[in-house]
């Protein structure tokens, strides 16, 4: 289209101008992934939607972005406002995927991305996330962690750590669970089973942590999960089908969780000396 008709529509209403070059039909709501197709349009040819911005259009927990985030190639340096831009040499193509018609660095490549950012217990949310969404594996995280070790990426090396302390265990749930989860594994207690499945004659439950030779577990009592009437209700006849049987279940909430986590410890070796 001529720039005579593209001036003609964005002065009638019809288009709105999102970036140099790129527009929008008027009144369209806006969303994370038009914003997304938007800038990498604008920065043309190679360019990924990156970091923040592409934590926040795989669901990634914690990981956000005040400002559109993207990666390009080293000879290119675009700007524009509203617009942060990543210059490298180059994205292996492990790293490279779509998303619909977007271009972006894939999920595990944008959790070593924003590692740096995060601290620890934001970290393992995120990281727990990304396999609970099967957006990747623990395997796959270790290997790309390898491939790029020797680039000096912020964070990497924190989240090579909590990669190698999580174990084989289910991936966490909430961020609480993680808090906790950091908390017990830096502890000298012994180091609980994760997401442990217990089999009573109501039927089979979850707990969060568990000591299954003591019979002691511990659960992260977030209002997120247990904020209605139903979800209460259930999660208190899990808790008596447990006791139940013999064992005994510890409750962390986040108040405790996060002011008082020596509290938490506390409660645990006592539990397991009792």
């Amino acid at each position: 289209m001529s720039r005579a008709a593209i001036s003609r529509r964005v002065r009638d209403g019809l288009w709105e101008r999102r970036l140099p070059g790129v527009y929008r039909i008027a009144g369209v709501p806006d969303s994370d992934r038009q914003v997304a197709i938007a800038a990498a349009l604008w920065a043309g040819e190679g360019a990924l939607v990156s970091h923040g911005s592409a934590g926040v259009l795989w669901g990634i927990d914690g990981v956000r972005g005040p400002k559109t985030e993207l990666w390009v190639p080293a000879r290119r340096n675009p700007r524009a406002p509203g617009v942060t831009v990543h210059r490298g040499s180059r994205v292996d193509r492990a790293d490279r995927t779509t998303l619909g018609p977007i271009p972006v660095t894939t999920p595990v490549r944008t959790l070593i991305d924003v590692a740096g950012r995060l601290e620890d217990d934001r970290l393992l949310a995120a990281m727990e996330s990304v396999f609970r969404a099967n957006l990747g594996t623990p395997e796959r995280l270790s290997a790309r962690l390898a491939a790029l070790r020797n680039s000096g990426r912020p964070g990497a090396g924190r989240l090579e750590a909590l990669l190698e302390q999580r174990g084989d265990g289910r991936p966490l749930e909430s961020r609480l669970e993680g808090k906790v989860w950091l908390l017990l594994s830096r502890s000298r207690l012994p180091r609980p089973a994760r997401q442990h499945w217990v089999a009573t004659a109501g039927g089979r439950y979850r707990l969060d942590f568990a000591w299954p030779d003591r019979r002691l577990g511990l659960e992260c009592d977030g209002w997120g999960a247990h904020g209605t009437r139903a979800a209460f209700g259930k999660d208190r006849l899990r808790l008596s089908e447990m006791v139940a049987t013999g064992w005994r279940v510890l409750l962390v909430t986040w108040d405790v969780g996060t002011r008082q986590p020596l509290r938490v410890v506390r409660w645990v070796e006592m539990a397991l000396a009792a």
